[in-house]
């Protein structure tokens, strides 16, 4: 399967063979079975316009195990800061390097950091790969697949994967929540999604999910009750996302007043099915979105996710660039 000098953006851009080669490379990758330097010699540059601990990190080794150096810039560094244009920005880096990885996002202006991805994809004319945007978290999700299928074997399709809104004080992209409906649809996993009354998902890709779960024969369903969604779940796994209908303000004031019935703790997991898991992609606050007793417990596989990023972007850049 040749994906070679294609960008990495959505996974709506994909169908699930795709999805599933990729699976398939991080589990070689991981194993330790496929060891070839893919990158070497290649120059990736890293334009995060806003923090990150995981992707950044697991990104630099990755390309490092790969053969390749990965240099991490932020905007405050570039002339992006003196308003050079994006364009011109990556024309200019398209010249020098092999590839963008790019985690580029405003949460007051919802669809921008999407076309910053495609501008940066136009005229750097290298692979641009999506390390976070407003709309999707494509790695993110690619990750936690793997993780689902080393917890589950071949069955994770069938297992009821429950993804739950989090308190959080700070508003957050939609990426994750995105990309596993994305993913899910086209494999034909078993979600539920729930979530306050205002935080539902962009039209857009619900539209794309009903459509590709007909195809699939996956199933997603929506619950506004976070108890009543941990009902026979293997999984719940937690994220917060900001609201697409609210204000700013409107979104503060709401999440604190409903806060109190979005927090996971040990009462959800004893509504879900016995040996069900706890996922987060992190980061969280313990006491937020997740209690310590759930985050720090025996069902927690919150840090084989993240070391499994790792392995997922490694497969990811052997594949794109």
């Amino acid at each position: 399967m040749n994906l070679k000098q294609t960008n990495f953006i959505d996974l709506r851009d994909f169908g699930k063979g795709e999805l599933e080669h990729l699976i398939r490379l991080a589990e070689e990758v991981k194993s330790g079975q496929d060891r070839e330097q893919y990158l070497l010699d290649k120059y990736i540059g890293m334009l995060f316009t806003v923090p990150s601990t995981r992707t950044r990190i697991s990104f630099q080794v990755g390309a490092h195990q790969l053969g390749a150096r990965a240099e991490h810039y932020n905007g405050a560094e570039l002339q992006l800061s003196n308003q050079e244009s994006l364009k011109d920005t990556a024309a200019v880096m398209g010249r020098y390097l092999d590839a963008i990885i790019v985690r580029l996002y405003d949460m007051n202006n919802y669809g921008w950091g999407r076309e910053g991805l495609h501008t940066l994809a136009e005229y750097s004319r290298v692979p641009i790969i999506n390390a976070l945007d407003d709309k999707d978290h494509p790695c993110q999700v690619m990750a936690d697949l793997l993780t689902l299928k080393e917890k589950f074997g071949e069955t994770y399709k069938e297992k009821k994967v429950v993804m739950a809104w989090g308190y959080t004080k700070r508003q957050k992209s939609l990426g994750v929540p995105h990309s596993l409906m994305t993913a899910g649809s086209l494999l034909g996993m078993n979600l539920r999604f729930a979530h306050p009354k205002g935080y539902e998902l962009d039209e857009e890709y619900l539209s794309f999910a009903h459509d590709a779960v007909k195809q699939s024969g996956g199933a997603i369903e929506f619950s506004h009750d976070l108890r009543e969604a941990s009902e026979d779940a293997d999984v719940i796994y937690v994220k917060n996302w900001k609201s697409l209908t609210l204000t700013k303000e409107e979104d503060s004031k709401y999440r604190e007043e409903i806060k109190a019935d979005w927090c996971v703790s040990g009462e959800h997991f004893q509504r879900a099915n016995p040996g069900a898991y706890y996922m987060d992609c992190m980061p969280f606050i313990r006491g937020e979105q997740v209690t310590s007793e759930v985050a720090d417990g025996e069902q927690s596989i919150i840090y084989d996710q993240a070391e499994n990023r790792l392995h997922m972007q490694k497969a990811i850049m052997a594949s794109f660039i």
